[in-house]
């Protein structure tokens, strides 16, 4: 039996869907109600809080396993000769019907669970939603492979033929290519390369918030166990920053390593006619679509770790209609050669190394513009603060040798190159950044400028896609207005679709 026609009469998920709708109603539950459980423990343990305890765990297993029960048997999948149909609802039923045509894209996910019994769950994104538009819990994973393959290939269709009226039969799905998978080795070097810092940020303030709430909770618990250190802190108070922060420093580093491995394991990106798919993840697997046309803006760069081992971090950015999706839109891939980004940049735009470019840096103003109020104004301003707060200020003196460097290089960077096709951002510190897209799918150009931006002839030029906008700071107003004129053009006399 085809798919279109099983799916012809509404279709219930698979049966495992009854275990993870369980799952998630008691993840959701447990986040909400932790603050109750909590308030149970603090006050004190005896026969009646130990009674209400368990009436409160059976009361609430209860609930979730009849919720999930009827959530599965009320829940159901039907496909229509162009929309798929999802009839679900409780106590209260919703009948939500998507045109193919409106769907953007169609990807699965798997946690344990799902891994476990061969099913996947299925996101629908659709033009216009800031998150899916509808999750469905449980599919035999081959059963929705087949399910995803129709949808888009109907959808194709009916784009295609929508002046005619005339649909198609359906095509198989086309064939794959893998133009990047990352081996462990690879998954390590992405690990050892990441922002430990920011990682070293959050467990540190998450120490600090567990500390500080114990010790609102308890009456000042940690304050009073601490003060017997006092002593020993005052004579070793060096010796035990060190100790704190390497082992904060091994901590951050071990879980930056662990969360590469998991999020990334088996990672395969693959290229065929349509755009691009990209699998990924251990406990948690992805298999994330990605329509060619949909890729407004390709960006990849670097760190000084990266670099060593001749690796980039790859975005791509999807249209999207707001923030909030704009944020789920940008699909990074990690551990990238050159080669790699070369064949998705070739994918994406197709013949870009064929077009001329034209190179233009941001003006020289820029880099004195940052040298005065980043690094010389606050130079003298702790000068002027040395009779105030004495000898600690000096400690800023150090500000120009950590800031000219930085500021010098940042400007050496900054730089746009464009042809007739593609807009290319160049910028970057400590690493390269590097950002493109095509001319024609620039939905606004918006110039700015400061008050000192309009006494010197200068203004920053902004361009904005579905995806996000790229921006260049401090271009002479005479090249800033020629870029504006010209995107303009190419955006109204190019008749290609955008997304």
């Amino acid at each position: 039996m085809s798919i279109s026609l099983k799916y012809a009469e509404p279709q219930r998920q698979a049966r495992i869907a009854i275990l993870i709708i369980l799952l998630k109603f008691l993840r959701t539950t447990i986040r909400s109600a932790w603050p109750v459980a909590l308030s149970f423990f603090i006050g004190g343990k005896s026969d009646k809080f130990e009674t209400y305890v368990g009436i409160f765990i059976i009361g609430l297993s209860l609930i979730n396993l009849v919720g999930s029960v009827l959530s599965y048997f009320r829940y159901f999948i039907q496909l229509e000769d162009d929309a798929i149909i999802i009839d679900k609802g409780i106590l209260k039923r919703t009948k939500t019907n998507i045109p193919f045509e409106r769907i953007q894209s169609i990807n699965f996910k798997q946690n344990i669970v799902h891994q476990f019994f061969g099913v996947v769950s299925i996101e629908i994104d659709t033009a216009g939603a800031s998150k899916s538009e509808l999750t469905i819990d449980a599919l035999d994973k081959e059963e929705a492979e087949k399910l995803r393959d129709h949808i888009l290939s109907v959808k194709s269709q009916l784009v295609e033929d929508s002046t005619s009226g005339e649909v198609l039969p359906v095509v198989e799905e086309l064939e794959e290519e893998s133009i990047l998978q990352l081996s462990v080795p690879d998954l390590i070097k992405v690990g050892v390369s990441q922002n430990h810092l920011r990682s070293m940020a959050i467990l540190f303030g998450f120490a600090l918030t567990i500390m500080n709430d114990l010790n609102e909770n308890f009456d000042g618990m940690v304050e009073d166990e601490l003060s017997g250190f006092a002593e020993f802190i005052n004579e070793s108070e060096w010796l035990l920053f060190l100790i704190f922060a390497l082992a904060i420093a091994i901590i951050s580093f071990i879980y930056s390593l662990v969360i590469t491995l998991l999020g990334n394991y088996d990672l395969n990106l693959r290229l065929n006619k349509k755009g691009l798919k990209l699998v990924k993840g251990l406990l948690n697997r992805e298999e994330i679509s990605i329509n060619k046309n949909k890729i407004q803006i390709v960006s990849w760069g670097d760190n000084p770790v990266r670099r060593i081992f001749k690796m980039w971090t790859i975005t791509l950015e999807q249209a999207s209609s707001d923030d909030a999706a704009k944020l789920k839109s940008k699909i990074k891939v990690p551990g990238s050669y050159q080669q790699q980004i070369d064949k998705v940049i070739e994918s994406v735009f197709p013949k870009i190394t064929e077009y001329a470019f034209s190179q233009h840096k941001s003006s020289r103003l820029l880099m004195f513009r940052l040298l005065i109020f980043v690094s010389i104004i606050p130079f003298l301003l702790s000068l002027v603060s040395f009779y105030w707060i004495e000898w600690e200020i000096l400690w800023f003196l150090i500000w120009p040798i950590l800031t000219v460097p930085y500021i010098y290089v940042y400007f050496k960077k900054r730089s746009f190159e464009i042809s007739t096709e593609v807009f290319k951002n160049n910028k970057g510190v400590f690493g390269n950044q590097f950002e493109i897209t095509q001319v024609h799918k620039i939905q606004a150009v918006q110039l700015t400028q400061s008050w000192y931006q309009r006494r010197k002839q200068l203004a920053n030029v902004e361009l904005f896609t579905a995806a996000g906008s790229l921006k260049v700071p401090f271009l002479q107003l005479d090249k800033a207005l020629a870029i504006e004129n010209y995107v303009l053009y190419r955006v109204e006399t190019d008749k290609r679709e955008w997304m």
